[in-house]
């Protein structure tokens, strides 16, 4: 009761802010168990269904092996993703909505609230990706003899001095939890300082080393055209970047533009909210002009700067990219992921602020597939060092990509677990 009591005092403070940043949706409802009609009796014909709940766009991809694994293995158990963010279930509906997967919004951590939904879709296992702990949810499966696991399970640094304070409560919590797949060690530790059993809590790696994605052909062309690529022309792609990493790109890259003349640029930016942002700094700071992806505009090739404007085409921009500048890691955000650059065998180049990375970043730098930049000169010296050598930026793309495959396996771990759960239920 209290903790409802405080999730809900927190939840009226926190929604003026949503609706300020336009984060109130046409399926804002279903976070309160309100579903459409035909949503419901996808819902309720589910019995029995696996339910993992992804926070965001980074948790519902690395899902992508697990979910294909489990659909495999258990052809016949319908599979439920919730997500917390639209970004996020926006891309869960173009990955899996296909594939009969029902996508959702995870319901609001009040009891009351999660009882209802919790009712509707009568579970068979609760899956909660990297840090996903809400502890109604965790109760109420407890309560109703649904076996829960947490995979890839990660405790950041920012994270754990906060989870630390609330030891006490969040022992309680974890104790309900049936098994934790954990990516480190350091991560197994901090789960287990912060209360979770020691005989629940297993390393069995990253999930995000496993990922394979597939450019889509179409889509690949489609994108060189919109930024306006010669057959053999270079693409310097600045990936999941953040408000105060565009001018350190856009710098470095308008000097380069003097040297290699068919350079191209493509700035995807994390939250696709902020593409006007983006776009009034290429304007008024560079005398460059500013090109969305959904929209290319007409005039001299030359001077265009594409913004990636929409969410899930990472994948064919780093395809087609030449070199790749990984955002959050130029300011304090704690970095995106790497890997997604380093499966097509592309130089990655992130700056010192990698901290929610750490293992896959030190990963690349002791294999030599990345280089670390502290500021724009040293960027731009790594960026053309990468341009004027392609022996070396072959190889440097090829040991990023060798790191990656050399620490595979934890999906396939991490099923195992979840198997030992289904055949108990």
């Amino acid at each position: 009761m209290l903790y409802d009591i405080a999730f809900l005092i927190f939840s009226l403070f926190y929604l003026p802010a949503l609706i300020f940043k336009g984060k109130m949706h046409a399926d804002f409802g279903e976070r309160f168990g309100k579903y459409s009609e035909d949503k419901r009796k996808a819902l309720a014909s589910s019995k029995g269904a696996i339910w993992i709940q992804a926070v965001s766009v980074g948790e519902v991809a690395v899902c992508r092996e697990l979910i294909g694994s489990i659909k495999a293995r258990f052809p016949d158990r319908r599979i439920i993703v919730s997500t917390i963010t639209k970004a996020g279930n926006d891309l869960a509906k173009k990955l899996y909505g296909a594939g009969g997967v029902v996508v959702i919004y995870l319901p609001l951590d009040l009891s009351r609230v999660v009882r209802k939904v919790a009712s509707l879709i009568d579970p068979s296992l609760y899956v909660m990706v990297e840090t996903e702990l809400w502890p109604n949810m965790i109760r109420e499966m407890s309560r109703r003899k649904v076996p829960s696991c947490l995979v890839n399970g990660r405790i950041s640094d920012r994270s754990f001095g906060k989870y630390m304070m609330a030891r006490r409560f969040l022992s309680a919590v974890l104790g309900k939890i049936d098994v934790f797949c954990m990516q480190s060690a350091a991560d197994a530790d901090r789960i287990k300082a912060m209360g979770a059993p020691a005989e629940k809590v297993a390393v069995t790696g990253n999930m995000k080393f496993d990922a394979e994605p597939k450019a889509d052909e179409a889509l690949l062309e489609h994108m060189r055209e919109s930024i306006g690529m010669a057959p053999g022309g270079r693409l310097l792609a600045a990936g999941s970047i953040h408000p105060g990493e565009e001018r350190p790109i856009l710098e470095a890259y308008t000097e380069l533009k003097k040297e290699f003349t068919d350079l191209k640029i493509a700035l995807a930016p994390r939250h696709v909210e902020k593409f006007p942002y983006f776009e009034s700094v290429v304007k008024s700071g560079f005398g460059l002009t500013p090109s969305l992806f959904s929209r290319p505009v007409d005039g001299p090739q030359e001077e265009r700067v594409t913004i990636i404007d929409k969410i899930g085409h990472l994948t064919e921009l780093y395809a087609l990219a030449t070199v790749v500048f990984i955002g959050g890691s130029l300011v304090r955000h704690g970095g995106q992921n790497p890997l997604e650059a380093a499966v097509f065998e592309k130089p990655v180049i992130f700056g010192p602020h990698m901290f929610n990375f750490r293992d896959i970043s030190e990963a690349l730098l002791t294999s030599g597939g990345a280089i670390l930049v502290n500021d724009a000169p040293e960027m731009l010296s790594a960026i053309r060092d990468m341009l004027l050598d392609d022996d070396r930026r072959r190889g440097t793309g090829q040991k990023a990509r060798q790191a990656l495959v050399a620490r595979r396996g934890a999906t396939e771990r991490n099923l195992k677990e979840l198997i030992k759960l289904i055949a108990y239920n």
